[in-house]
């Protein structure tokens, strides 16, 4: 069986949509005749925690991990936070509270460490990796970031073996949402760009997770670039009845992510259909919003900490509609967010809030599996929820029909397109 170096920083029981994608690879890719051999870090920092996820793991697969040198800890010290306290994509982002600690180690972190904190790990990553390509031998190298510092890395590794290497992207680099807010000098900045640059002249294919995303890089730099979405898989959706019409949100919400928009719709609603809602935020929601949502007394509304996946799933079967808050960037209208094929395996209707005309909306629009508003759209969008309401009180459960349209984005189909690459470049290394 061909083998294939797989890079990733995170990994079980790290938790969150960029793990799922890559144990659903990871798991799949020997059907079409590839082994994986895992190289990622022992103790990644990470936004979420997933121990179910390690159930995941085939038993055959290989894990190497080494050891990173990374500054979080002493942020965390720095700044008071516990040591062992999550933390997020945005903690490099600017806030209104932030205290003085904060302020100096984000300046010195987005400007110290390039393209990110995760950068200490090349050393380690180089080290083993080689260890890894003389012992077990793997054909091909594939990379998957965010941290895009991994990328770095693995150009390396490509380069002292030789083998192929593909880099997969699930989040754009410079574009990243997050790098807007980012305060860098000039200079570190331009110089960030470069590095982007040198992955892509490097790289023998680029893999993202959208047309869109492929798109938006394609005007950087021509090259081969192939969308491999995260992939949906089957679940069994039993129907369960809810005593309310429960709109449930899955994973942690940003601050990008408004659910302002869907909090004013529901208010439009009749006190006879308002009184029917329950919405559900299962995982971690910017405490701004929290605010918010005091301001909605007369609307029942429900947090819940992040919860491993299998038990948000669980959670979403009782859904009347799933909730989806894309966000407004320079790429949204590209961005595909990871949790839409949990969502779409769940066949549930889906409510998604965001950039009309993109790739979202395209494939909502494409599988028949919901409908995509843009956020000022709050009247059409209470009307969605109304008549999905008279629906529900109709067959008292709302559940989509499986269809062929839905194959494209099958975890199983993306993995043969993936391996078809592996097989390509092979063929052109003979």
């Amino acid at each position: 069986m061909k083998k294939v170096l797989i890079i990733t920083y995170y990994w079980p029981p790290a938790g969150g949509p960029g793990v799922q994608r890559i144990i659903k690879f990871t798991k799949l890719l020997p059907d079409f005749g590839w082994q994986p051999i895992i190289l990622t870090v022992k103790n990644p920092t990470s936004p979420a925690r997933d121990e179910s996820l390690l159930e995941k793991i085939p038993e055959n697969c290989k894990v190497y991990k080494t050891t990173t040198l990374e500054p979080f800890n002493i942020y965390k010290y720095f700044t008071g936070r516990k040591r062992n306290e999550a933390l997020a994509k945005d903690t490099i982002i600017k806030s209104p509270d932030e205290k003085f600690s904060e302020k100096i180690s984000r300046i010195i972190r987005a400007n110290l460490f390039l393209p990110d904190a995760r950068v200490g790990w090349i050393p380690a990553m180089i080290k083993q990796g080689l260890k890894i390509i003389k012992n077990d031998k793997p054909d091909i190298i594939f990379s998957t970031s965010p941290p895009h510092s991994l990328q770095l890395g693995a150009k390396k590794l490509a380069q002292k073996s030789g083998l192929k290497w593909i880099a997969d992207f699930r989040d754009p680099w410079i574009e990243a949402i997050w790098e807007s807010e980012i305060e860098r000098i000039n200079l570190i900045s331009r110089f960030n760009k470069r590095l982007e640059m040198s992955i892509l002249k490097n790289a023998d294919v680029i893999t993202m997770v959208s047309d869109g995303m492929c798109d938006l890089f394609r005007k950087k730099m021509d090259k081969q670039y192939e969308t491999i979405y995260s992939g949906m898989d089957s679940v069994n959706n039993d129907a369960v009845k809810s005593q309310n019409f429960q709109i449930i949100y899955l994973g942690n919400m940003s601050k990008y992510q408004s659910p302002v928009p869907i909090l004013k719709a529901i208010d439009m609603l009749p006190h006879d259909k308002k009184s029917l809602i329950q919405i559900m935020f299962v995982g971690k929601v910017y405490n701004d919003f929290i605010e918010q949502f005091n301001k909605y007394q007369d609307i029942k509304i429900e947090t819940q900490n992040f919860l491993p996946r299998d038990e948000m799933m669980k959670i979403a079967k009782s859904a009347s509609l799933l909730l989806l808050i894309n966000f407004s960037s320079v790429y949204g209208k590209g961005h595909i967010p990871a949790k839409i094929f949990d969502y779409l395996s769940l066949r549930k209707p889906i409510l998604a809030i965001g950039d009309k005309g993109g790739s979202l909306d395209e494939l909502l629009i494409q599988t028949d599996s919901g409908r995509l508003f843009a956020e000022n759209d709050i009247q059409d969008i209470s009307l969605f929820i109304d008549e999905s309401i008279k629906t529900w009180i109709e067959k008292s459960v709302i559940l989509l029909d499986d269809n062929k349209l839905l194959d494209r984005y099958r975890t199983g189909e993306n993995i043969k397109k993936l391996t078809r690459l592996f097989d390509q470049l092979l063929v052109k290394k003979v």
